[in-house]
C-alpha cells in the first residue's frame, strides 16, 4: 500500500510540473498577443497619419501628433519619460516648428504609452508644458484642432498665456482655450469669448475640439466634430467678435492643465467646412472617437 501511494504522490508532482509549464506557455503566449495587439494599433495610426488629409491643406503652420517615431527623441519614447521636445511633422515646413518644455524636468511633459485609444500620448500634471511662439496666433485668421482627454473636473486651460505673465489683459489679448470648469468649454480672447457649455464636455472622455478665429465671420467652436459649430461669437453678439488677437501672451500647450494630449493641429486660416470634416474624420478614426 505504501508503494502504491509513493507512486501516486510521484505522478502528483509530475501533473504539476505539466500544469505550471501549461500555464507558462499560456501566459507567454498572452503577453506576446498583447504586445502584438498593441504593435498592430500603432502601425494602423501611423498609416492613418501619413495617409492623412492634414498634410495636402494648405496654410498648416505646425502638427503634433504622437504615434510617429519621429514626434519624440527615441530615448524618451518610454512610458512615464520626461520629454524635452515635441517635433512638428508638418510637410509643408522647411523649418519646422518644433516645442520645447522648459529645462527643469519639474516642469516636463511625461510620455504616456497607453493615453487615448491605446495609443501614446503626452501627459500633463498641471505645472507641465510646452512652449509656444504666440506671434503665429497675432493678427490673424486660424484654426487651431486638439485632441485630448482632461483629468480634472475644474478649470482646466489646454492653451493658456505664459506662465510667468503677471500683467492685466486687456481687450484682444491673454488667448487661452479650454474647460472653464468641468461643462463649459471655452475658446477665448480675453474680452471676446466663445463659450459651449454640454453634458458632452462633462467626465473624462477622449474628445476633439475644432476652433477657427476668421475676420469674416468671428468664431465657431466643435466639440468632436459635426456640420454645425457648436458655439458661435458674432458681430451680432460682440463687437469685439471680429478683433483679432493683439497681444496673445500665449507661450504654453499644457500649462494649467491636467490630462493627456494626442494631437494638435494648427492652420494659418480659416479652413474650409470640407477641410474641417475632412481632418476630424481622419481624427476620429485613429482615436475611434464618434463625431457628433
Amino acid at each position: 500500500m505504501k508503494k502504491i501511494l509513493n507512486n501516486h504522490k510521484a505522478f502528483s508532482l509530475i501533473e504539476l510540473s505539466v500544469v505550471i509549464l501549461i500555464i507558462g506557455i499560456l501566459v507567454a503566449g498572452v503577453t506576446s498577443s498583447s504586445r502584438l495587439v498593441k504593435r498592430m494599433k500603432i502601425i494602423t495610426a501611423q498609416n492613418l497619419t501619413t495617409s492623412a488629409p492634414v498634410s495636402s491643406i494648405k496654410d498648416l503652420i505646425f502638427w503634433y501628433e504622437t504615434s510617429l517615431e519621429k514626434s519624440f527623441n527615441d530615448t524618451e519614447e518610454q512610458d512615464n519619460s520626461f520629454l524635452t521636445a515635441w517635433y512638428d511633422i508638418s510637410p509643408q515646413n522647411v523649418d519646422k516648428v518644433n516645442t520645447f518644455p522648459p529645462a527643469s524636468n519639474t516642469s516636463q511633459p511625461r510620455f504616456t504609452e497607453n493615453a487615448i485609444n491605446g495609443l501614446p500620448g503626452v501627459r500633463f500634471d498641471g505645472n507641465d508644458y510646452f512652449n509656444v511662439n504666440s506671434n503665429f496666433f497675432v493678427n490673424k485668421n486660424f484654426t487651431l484642432i486638439i485632441v485630448e482627454r482632461k483629468e480634472a473636473l475644474s478649470d482646466n486651460w489646454l492653451i493658456h498665456w505664459t506662465a510667468t505673465w503677471g500683467g492685466v489683459c486687456g481687450y484682444s489679448e491673454c488667448f487661452h482655450v479650454g474647460y472653464r470648469n468641468d461643462s463649459t468649454f471655452s475658446f477665448d480672447f480675453y474680452a471676446s469669448s466663445t463659450e459651449h457649455t454640454t453634458s458632452d464636455l462633462t467626465g473624462i472622455k477622449n474628445r476633439i475640439h475644432t476652433m477657427i478665429f476668421d475676420r469674416s465671420f468671428g468664431k465657431k467652436y466643435w466639440v468632436n466634430g459635426g456640420i454645425n459649430p457648436d458655439a458661435v461669437q458674432t458681430p451680432a453678439m460682440s463687437s469685439w467678435a471680429l478683433v483679432p488677437l493683439t497681444q496673445p501672451r500665449t507661450g504654453t500647450i499644457g500649462w494649467s492643465y491636467r490630462g493627456y494630449f494626442a494631437e494638435v493641429i494648427f492652420f494659418e486660416r480659416g479652413i474650409k467646412d470640407e477641410e474641417r470634416m475632412a481632418i476630424e474624420s481622419y481624427l476620429s478614426k485613429k482615436y475611434s472617437i464618434p463625431i457628433s
